[in-house]
């Protein structure tokens, strides 16, 4: 009984033993859940990456060949819908002569009117000179005033300058029109036409038609402080009677303009035309 007494001690002394040794043991190893994940990302940002860059690719093919076919038609439709370029005629005979003319005595007095057409060699100016023609002839027929007039022959424009002139001579009776035909076309040219002919901006131009404005009140008129006056000056600078000026080139070949009846007090209310250089 002593000895299986000892045996069984010693049986659970070794049990206890081998239990002790199996706590202290280190575990095995391995792949950590997280380190899993992450590989895991790391694939699929790659994957996504490598699908960008592809359709990255088609796009930039796509718009290569819409760019393509858009520049070709295009050009097939501007080949197509081009009118061709007049060609300019700054050589071609051109002359300015009497359309209509007609003188009457009036008071010992001869009274002569003479209204312009202009003629272009190769070029069609029908339209023009019965414009001029159709403005004139019932003032022409009067006999009253008379009519006359000056003009400039540049490359491109051809200016014509009238003035009907009542038969006092009073110099603040004279109404004056200008008129400038296309050389190339034959057409009436419209301002912004002419001063693109002459060079010039429409706003260095409007800059110029106001000063002169200014410049003529004070000149004639300083020392009117009436308030009729005073609405009439600022009648004659309103953005409408500048925007009406004309541009042409005078009979010595200078640049010029033309502000047709401005409100002015002279005596009994009247009206002038105011006319200038600027170059």
């Amino acid at each position: 009984m002593k000895k299986f007494r000892a045996t069984a001690s010693i049986l659970l002394l070794a049990a206890m033993t081998m239990g002790l040794a199996a706590c202290n043991a280190q575990p095995a190893v391995t792949s950590l859940p997280s380190v899993s994940t992450e590989s895991k990302a790391t694939t699929s940002e790659t994957a996504t990456e490598a699908t960008t860059s592809e359709e990255t690719t088609e796009t930039t093919e796509t718009t290569t060949e819409t760019t393509s076919e858009t520049t070709t038609e295009t050009t097939t439709e501007q080949t197509t819908t081009k009118e061709p370029t007049p060609t300019p005629a700054p050589a071609a005979k051109t002359t300015v002569k009497d359309q209509y003319k007609r003188s009457i005595k009036v008071g010992g007095k001869t009274l002569w009117t003479h209204i312009p057409q202009v003629l272009i060699e190769g070029v069609d100016t029908d339209d023009f000179n019965e414009e001029v023609l159709n403005k004139f002839i019932g003032i022409g027929k009067k006999n009253d005033s008379r009519l006359y007039y000056s003009y400039y022959v540049g490359k491109k424009a051809v200016s014509l300058y009238i003035t009907v002139e009542l038969e006092t001579g009073n110099s603040s009776k004279k109404n004056l029109y200008v008129y400038n035909c296309s050389r190339t076309t034959g057409k009436k040219l419209s301002k912004s036409e002419m001063l693109k002919i002459m060079g010039v901006s429409s706003s260095a131009f409007d800059t110029k038609v106001r000063n002169a404005i200014k410049n003529m009140w004070k000149k004639k008129y300083g020392s009117d402080t009436s308030a009729a006056k005073k609405k009439m000056e600022k009648a004659s600078l309103t953005s409408s009677m500048i925007s009406s000026a004309i541009p042409y080139v005078n009979k010595d070949g200078k640049k010029a303009y033309l502000i047709r009846q401005i409100e002015v007090p002279s005596g009994a209310l009247d009206h002038i035309d105011l006319h200038g250089t600027f170059s």
